[in-house]
């Protein structure tokens, strides 16, 4: 009678533990599938930031996406033909996307484009406050968050900072045309910056190729400036002067002159600029001569 009754109990406890055992799994996949993100082998580090290009806006929700390729993990085969050389394998790419939240908490920075003057002083200014309206489709920015991105469920999350790229601002170009405040000129679009920090950009075809026209607006604030080098006699083992600054007036800016035109606007986004500062490029004088 005892030894059944120990059976018994044995056999109860040992499915309590077994009921235990099965209960305590369950819960952990669950945690598992709803931890992990679907990009957790592509983000293979611990990242609290994405870049990517803005795809679209909606509302206070901004979609991003990049692609990221899986790393190999295992042997690599190489398939190899006779007289052929031997074809890697493709590794699988994804476009990873984002969708990020917008709120009032959200601190969106962009860096300022700096004009170098040569005769004003200008003091730094505190950034603007920007806002969801600042951001861009087609922009390459980089966005923080608060949680680790690859035990993320799901794809959405608040963006704590948002970093727009830095405006192109300087504009090299040929005048075409001069008029009263006012010049056209000849220039190569530049390139942008966001094509530098994404490189799959860099692959595709760019507008930079052809030229464009734009019109440059000439105020009272803007400097017309140059650094110039005097021609002297120099004798064997001096060194040329220094160049001087030198500052100039519209009436100096003439047609097929090549100029740089620095300005607070986005060249990018901008055919009708206001410019800050016109720097006409150093064309060399005769050389300087040299005494024995």
């Amino acid at each position: 009678m005892n030894q059944k009754k120990i059976i018994i109990v044995a056999f109860v406890v040992l499915s309590g533990l077994l009921i235990f055992i099965i209960i305590d799994s369950h819960k952990k996949n669950n945690l598992q599938n709803e931890t992990l993100s679907q990009n957790i082998l592509y983000i293979t580090q611990p990242v609290n930031s994405f870049s990517g290009t803005v795809d679209k806006i909606e509302g206070n929700t901004v979609s991003v996406s990049n692609r990221y390729s899986l790393p190999q993990t295992g042997p690599i085969t190489i398939t190899v033909i006779p007289n052929q050389p031997p074809i890697m394998p493709t590794p699988k790419t994804i476009t990873v996307v984002y969708k990020i939240v917008v709120s009032g908490k959200t601190q969106i920075t962009q860096p300022q484009s700096p004009i170098n003057y040569l005769f004003k002083t200008i003091f730094p200014s505190q950034d603007p406050k920007l806002t969801l309206q600042d951001i861009k489709v087609g922009s390459y920015i980089t966005v923080n968050s608060q949680v680790d991105l690859r035990t993320l469920k799901g794809i959405i999350f608040e963006a704590t900072t948002i970093n727009i790229p830095q405006k192109t601002s300087t504009l090299n170009g040929t005048i075409l045309r001069v008029d009263e405040n006012m010049l056209t000129i000849k220039a190569f679009p530049p390139t942008a910056m966001s094509a530098f920090a994404n490189p799959a950009a860099m692959g595709t075809p760019q507008n930079a190729l052809k030229e464009k026209e734009y019109t440059i607006a000439i105020t009272s604030d803007t400097e017309i400036s140059r650094y110039t080098h005097s021609v002297v006699n120099i004798a064997v083992g001096e060194a040329p002067p220094a160049p001087k600054p030198e500052k100039l007036s519209p009436s100096d800016l003439i047609k097929d002159m090549q100029i740089t035109v620095y300005t607070a606007e986005d060249i990018l986004a901008n055919t009708s600029l206001t410019a800050l500062r016109i720097e006409p490029i150093f064309v060399s004088s005769p050389s300087a001569q040299t005494q024995p």
